[in-house]
């Protein structure tokens, strides 16, 4: 594939790729001599804020599956423990109805969440596994934190803040991003974020405030234009049409440099998460392919049809599970032409294999 029709890149927020001098986007960017829409992934954005609060409250880990704390371990065990009576915790999860599209882990969260939400665990969800004890699955983390919590006599209080984090923000933003993976809603799934914490203690809250503010890649104004663009409401379209005709008559030389801005944590609404009067005017990547009577055409009719965007991942879930088989292709043939038929000849193999959905289906 040609350099010439990338338009975004996805990817987590680990400096060597983010880096707003010697990144991997910024390097490419500069190469093709223009700029990308920048995608990082909103799951990576939620996880960091819970790891934070519980190295916060409960100490440094001390190895691949380890903790130094007494709640991380007594995580070890926690699916052993017999469910105690204890006191619910009221969730914000979305409703899911095809639950059938989770895995088993992301099945088990969403289950936990509405135990704890209920005030009551059922025997089968209390004898199943909660997933791998690992520093890098931290939806199993999550899981293993609730199934503590819900077996633990009066909890201590750092449990309780970091169970109380993860029915009201952390889940609830899991499945949203689930819900509305499409890069336009990743400025409204930040403000979530930052709406849904603001209950939390002041000295817990700055952990989370900082962490998003160095994660905060959807809050950057071409990310919120996109949200903008896609809005329900008609004002708020129009509003973006009219910054995108302001940033195209800024004539800037070279590739703008992506910068997070300093977030507004208390914005009442996610387009108020930056101020807009001391920001960079820009355009987003993916809005360039608009012409300029496009672009007035909607404002004159006050953005009475929606425009339509590329419907990029705000998330880079997907690949991350090609990962395992780009690494067992590695382990198996050498040469690139032979690692890719390999990859392709397992994917269309996953493709014709048969699924079934319970026991009675595999039978008949």
């Amino acid at each position: 594939m040609s350099l010439n029709v990338v338009r975004a890149v996805g990817c987590d927020g680990t400096a060597v790729n983010t880096g707003s001098q010697n990144g991997v986007i910024r390097r490419l960017e500069l190469h093709i001599k223009r700029p990308l829409q920048w995608l990082v992934c909103m799951m990576h954005m939620n996880e960091l804020p819970l790891r934070h609060i519980f190295m916060y409250l409960d100490g440094t880990t001390s190895g691949p599956s380890a903790f130094t704390g007494d709640i991380g371990k007594s995580l070890v065990t926690c699916q052993t423990l017999a469910v105690v009576e204890f006191e619910a915790i009221n969730g914000n999860l979305p409703e899911f109805k095809n639950t059938s599209s989770l895995s088993k882990d992301q099945k088990y969260l969403y289950d936990i969440c509405m135990a704890v939400n209920n005030g009551a665990v059922p025997s089968t969800l209390a004898s199943k596994e909660p997933g791998a004890m690992v520093h890098s699955r931290w939806l199993t983390m999550a899981n293993r934190l609730l199934r503590l919590y819900v077996s633990t006599l009066n909890p201590p209080e750092n449990l309780q803040i970091i169970a109380e984090y993860i029915m009201k923000v952390y889940a609830p933003t899991w499945f949203n991003i689930k819900l509305r993976p499409q890069c336009f809603y990743g400025a409204q799934h930040l403000w979530n974020v930052m709406r849904l914490s603001r209950y939390l203690p002041d000295n817990v809250r700055k952990v989370v405030d900082k962490c998003l503010q160095h994660n905060g890649y959807f809050g950057h104004p071409e990310n919120i234009l996109l949200a903008m663009i896609k809005d329900e409401r008609e004002e708020i379209r129009e509003l973006a049409l009219r910054r995108i005709a302001r940033a195209r008559e800024v004539k800037t030389k070279g590739v703008r440099k992506f910068k997070i801005p300093t977030l507004n944590f208390n914005a009442k609404d996610y387009y108020e998460m930056v101020d807009w009067n001391n920001t960079q005017r820009c355009e987003p990547p993916l809005t360039r392919i608009f012409t300029d009577n496009e672009i007035e055409e909607g404002i004159r009719s006050r953005a009475e049809s929606v425009f339509e965007l590329d419907k990029f991942p705000c998330h880079t879930q997907a690949v991350e599970r090609h990962i395992k088989i780009v690494t067992e292709a590695s382990a198996a043939v050498c040469g690139e032409l032979r690692q890719d038929g390999y990859i392709r000849a397992k994917l269309e193999s996953q493709k014709q294999m048969a699924k079934y959905s319970t026991k009675k289906d595999w039978n008949a």
